[in-house]
């Protein structure tokens, strides 16, 4: 009889350890979305800063997505729905005015955009 007091209280303590973890104050990043919240805590001044700040993989090439010499390998900007430019063109976009920026895949920026943006597009939001 002696082992099962022994292992109550080894059960005990392991439930104890395990239910005192701190996951339910933990902030979960979305990897392809900067939020409003995450932009105002930043302080950047404009989107390429934020993005290059938070989520620097938006701004890396992905490799030419085609043999045709149209393409880029970068991700292209949309800006609310429309064609923007370059990623450059984000330094012109003012922080304070986005709501949401968010990274669409190759396919994901095809599917939304059209063959052209077989690199991706970074997606921005204003409020």
């Amino acid at each position: 009889m002696t082992g099962r007091p022994f292992f109550v209280l080894t059960l005990a303590a392991a439930l104890a350890c395990a239910s005192s973890g701190t996951a339910g104050t933990a902030v979960r990043r979305e990897p392809n979305l900067i939020t409003e919240q995450e932009i105002e805590a930043s302080t950047e001044s404009n989107a390429y800063d934020v993005v290059s700040r938070l989520r620097p993989m938006f701004l890396k090439t992905r490799g030419r997505s085609t043999i045709n010499a149209g393409g880029s390998e970068y991700a292209s900007v949309f800006f609310d729905g429309q064609y923007y430019g370059e990623l450059s063109s984000l330094r012109n976009i003012v922080a304070s005015q986005i709501h949401e920026i968010r990274y669409l895949s190759g396919p994901d920026a095809v599917s939304k955009y059209g063959m052209r943006y077989g690199s991706g597009a970074v997606d921005v939001r204003t409020k």
